[in-house]
């Protein structure tokens, strides 16, 4: 046999062996990033998916469908939480409605707003007894608004008005 063969036949030899080395490096390497490609993939998905649940979840509890997902059915006032309890108290009666209790709302973490009870003045079928809480955030409060638990649509635009007279007097 010729030299110069046996040389190229050894350096052919030497670099397949090489060649099936680095092969299965990456065959390993290139599963753990398939593996790695799918557990992101699965979280993404998870993450994402899950943002439905607490509408969802809303929804049963309250038997209600949200209706605006934006702001979740609350409405935000830029008055502390008894304020606008107290502007509540003022005109739910112009509008069928009295405030039967009120009350600090609390949590583990100290005093999270105000919660008021509503009855209507006169009982009917499509009215009756409703409760909701005027929640503290750094812009003033905000509370749900629900024909079921919350305050009720009819009142949001009186509470409105009162609210913006109540700034407006000061």
């Amino acid at each position: 046999m010729n030299p110069h063969f046996a040389r190229l036949r050894a350096a052919r030899t030497a670099g397949s062996g090489a060649r099936k080395r680095w092969s299965a490096a990456y065959s390993g390497s290139a599963l753990v990033g398939q593996f790695l490609f799918v557990v992101l993939m699965g979280v993404l998905s998870l993450s994402t998916g899950c943002r439905a649940v607490q509408s969802s979840v809303e929804g049963i509890v309250t038997g209600e469908a949200p209706t605006d997902h934006t702001y979740a059915g609350r409405q935000h006032f830029p008055v502390p939480p008894t304020e606008a309890v107290e502007c509540l108290i003022d005109i739910a009666p112009h509008e069928g409605w009295q405030v039967v209790s009120t009350g600090e709302e609390y949590s583990t973490h100290g005093i999270q707003g105000t919660f008021f009870r509503l009855e209507p003045l006169k009982p009917t079928d499509e009215k009756r007894a409703l409760s909701g809480i005027f929640y503290a955030e750094p812009s003033g409060s905000y509370v749900r608004v629900s024909e079921q638990n919350g305050l009720p649509e009819s009142l949001v635009g009186p509470l409105i008005a009162a609210i913006k007279k109540n700034k407006h007097d000061r």
